[in-house]
């Protein structure tokens, strides 16, 4: 299956390199230099992007999807499609959505949206580009607090806090964030089970807690020279999270005389370290080296009790260290436009876990090098060709009861083809290999209490990868319509699924092959004809998977989401902005040996209200789940495994009560 899916994407890259090179003559470049439409956003057109930091106004360009990695260890796939000043914002400890949000409105000097091929090399991975500009101003303080109104604060209080401090000092400029939250949800639920012969066994009630409590402090200082760009950051980051279930139930039709209770800690105190040196040469040449050390521990404590029956506590706690070590070269203005460089990376995760008697340590280490080389061709002044390749060898150890061994190597190339019209429109057409990061935890024992369900760790777990082909559609029909599209279609293989291990218990395993095919398409409509200042946007989701089940046969693979849509209309004018949200019902499915659990998320409408009091002082209200969210969670139970006898079920009705959001942003 694996030489089939790679000889797929040679068999494509050399059509799309054959069919390009006829065209190479006729493309020269005096200068070499590329050339890229770029949707510039600036004065008034910057203002009409309505918001209070980067990430509020990058949400509105028309066309433009925000792509975060989640990836948990290396800066290879770290970050996303938006840069600051042309460098990748990467950050172990905040997701590119926080770094964008702390970005406050009156640092923005432009935004340059790319929307088919690019400059920039640390994000060469993504189609699709947008670069922050900032400038570096005299000394200012922005600030921002945040106040949600809901019964879950008792008494009231700020669910949150920041301020950001920047410097700037001859040649350099520091920046210091402050950030604090204490946010918290609560929720109700009714629930319902019943047997084999469908007889409503037993009925209740759930009353679900969480509050979030944390604490970030960063530090950032930039050295800017003509030719040379020197950064150095620190961050620390302390988060406390509580989970608290309290439920009442009995039989059917008698009282409710049972209770569960369920209280769950875990603190986090996390700390990081980086350093990124970018040198300029002549004729455009770039040499950047990137240093980053990051420490986390974790200490999760559970206790459970049911009427009845023995406490039940699970205490784990977890170290985690990493080192990355990122080189990378590239010539922009040679005719090749060659990217070169390396990533080396230490990962090491120590947990010791206790459940009821038992005491499981677990250890799991990998040290990866992954060089890369890329190179960029301009065909012509609308055709481009891209090609990459990424290459992968790691070391892989983990040892729970015994030591397991990994030396994992793999070739990831990427092709892609990109066209941008003298009209308004553009497409680009991408093949390529990708292997998905193992996530450590899955290494070690888990628990889901709230649905009764335990994991054991996998110490044997690989990486699933996947082949794809995609194509992306980017089209202005009209001055008032912009429309994106991608289609896109997976070969999957080695999917996680739950299975069950060698040791007899259930856990996240190897799984075999599947498919998946799936389509996006963004589309924003300017109503400026009939309200002034106006938009309506529509995003919409589809994706559809084949995997081969050895218990029920041909379904879809865990976690799918069959259709997701998004509807937003808003108003953006020059000292105000208000706009309603509506996300149309999706759902998803679960598969577990001996479960298939769905959850069902139904119509939910935000809307928002914001004001300018004057150029230092805005204040925003917004609304979440307007009119009250309610999902759905039902777990259908088999005896003894998935796809045999039918063992009855259980449905929670969930409802979480309308939210106000009161948010203040000024500076100093």
């Amino acid at each position: 299956m694996e030489k089939s899916l790679n000889n797929r994407l040679s068999i494509l890259g050399a059509l799309l390199f054959i069919w390009a090179v006829p065209t190479c003559a006729k493309a020269q470049d005096a200068t070499g230099a590329p050339q890229f439409a770029v949707t510039h956003y600036d004065g008034q057109a910057l203002d009409q992007l309505y918001g209070q930091n980067a990430l509020d106004k990058i949400e509105q360009i028309p066309g433009f999807a925000l792509s975060q990695n989640t990836a948990s260890r290396g800066l290879t796939a770290a970050g996303g499609n938006v840069l600051i000043n042309g460098a990748v914002p990467a950050s172990k400890s905040e997701s590119l959505s926080q770094i964008l949000s702390q970005l406050p409105e009156a640092q923005i000097t432009a935004l340059h949206f790319y929307s088919a091929g690019h400059p920039f090399s640390g994000a060469s991975q993504y189609n699709q580009v947008v670069n922050v500009l900032t400038h570096a101003s005299a000394i200012t303080t922005h600030w921002q607090a945040r106040s949600k109104l809901t019964s879950a604060y008792q008494p009231y209080r700020p669910s949150e806090l920041a301020v950001q401090m920047t410097v700037p000092m001859e040649t350099w400029q520091h920046q210091i964030n402050a950030h604090y939250q204490d946010d918290r949800h609560q929720s109700k639920s009714v629930i319902a089970s019943q047997s084999a012969q469908h007889i409503t066994t037993e009925v209740g009630h759930e009353d679900f807690f969480e509050k979030l409590n944390s604490r970030l402090l960063s530090w950032r200082s930039t050295r800017q020279h003509t030719h040379s760009r020197f950064t150095v950051a620190a961050k620390t980051l302390q988060a406390d999270w509580q989970t608290d279930f309290y439920r009442q139930y009995g039989i059917a039709d008698h009282a409710l005389n049972q209770t569960w209770l369920y209280n769950e800690s875990i603190d986090t105190q996390e700390y990081e370290l980086s350093t990124d040196w970018l040198k300029q040469f002549a004729k455009g040449k770039q040499l950047q080296l990137v240093a980053l050390h990051n420490k986390k521990t974790t200490n999760n404590h559970a206790l459970t009790r049911d009427s009845g029956e023995p406490n039940d506590a699970f205490k784990q706690y977890k170290a985690h260290q990493e080192q990355v070590l990122q080189f990378s070269f590239n010539a922009p203005h040679s005719i090749w436009k060659p990217e070169v460089g390396i990533e080396i990376s230490h990962n090491q995760l120590d947990a010791m876990t206790h459940n009821s008697d038992n005491q499981i340590v677990s250890h799991v280490s990998e040290t990866r090098y992954q060089p890369f080389a890329a190179f960029t061709y301009i065909l012509n002044p609308q055709w481009q060709l891209y090609t990459r390749l990424n290459t992968e060898h790691t070391k892989l150890k983990s040892t729970t009861t015994y030591t397991h061994r990994s030396d994992l190597n793999f070739l990831k190339p990427l092709i892609r083809l990109s066209y941008e019209s003298k009209q308004d429109w553009d497409f680009a057409l991408t093949a390529q290999h990708q292997v998905d990061q193992l996530e450590f935890n899955h290494f070690v024992a888990s628990q889901d209490a709230g649905f009764d369900r335990s994991q054991s760790g996998n110490s044997q777990l690989q990486p699933s990868q996947f082949s794809e082909l995609a194509a992306q559609f980017n089209a202005r029909p009209t001055d008032a319509l912009f429309i994106n599209l991608k289609l896109f279609h997976q070969w999957q293989k080695d999917i996680h699924e739950i299975i069950t291990l060698p040791n007899g218990k259930a856990g996240l395993g190897n799984a075999g092959n599947a498919t998946l095919l799936g389509a996006t398409l963004s589309a924003t409509l300017n109503t400026e004809q009939w309200l002034s200042g106006s938009q309506l946007s529509l995003d919409y989701d589809y994706a559809t998977a084949r995997y081969l089940d050895p218990l029920t046969g041909t379904r879809a693979t865990t976690g799918l989401t069959p259709h997701s849509a998004n509807l937003e209309f808003r108003r953006d004018m020059s000292d105000y902005s208000w706009g309603i949200d509506i996300n149309l019902p999706e759902s998803a499915t679960y598969y577990y040996q001996d479960e298939v659990f769905i959850e069902h998320d139904h119509t939910e409408i935000n809307a928002f209200g914001e004001y300018a009091v004057s150029n230092s002082l805005r204040i925003k209200l917004s609304v979440s789940a307007l009119n009250t969210a309610r999902y759905t969670y039902s777990q259908t139970y088999f005896d003894a495994m998935r796809g045999e006898k039918y063992d009855g079920e259980t449905r929670f009705d969930e409802r979480v009560e309308p939210v106000f959001t009161l948010s203040f942003t000024g500076s100093l």
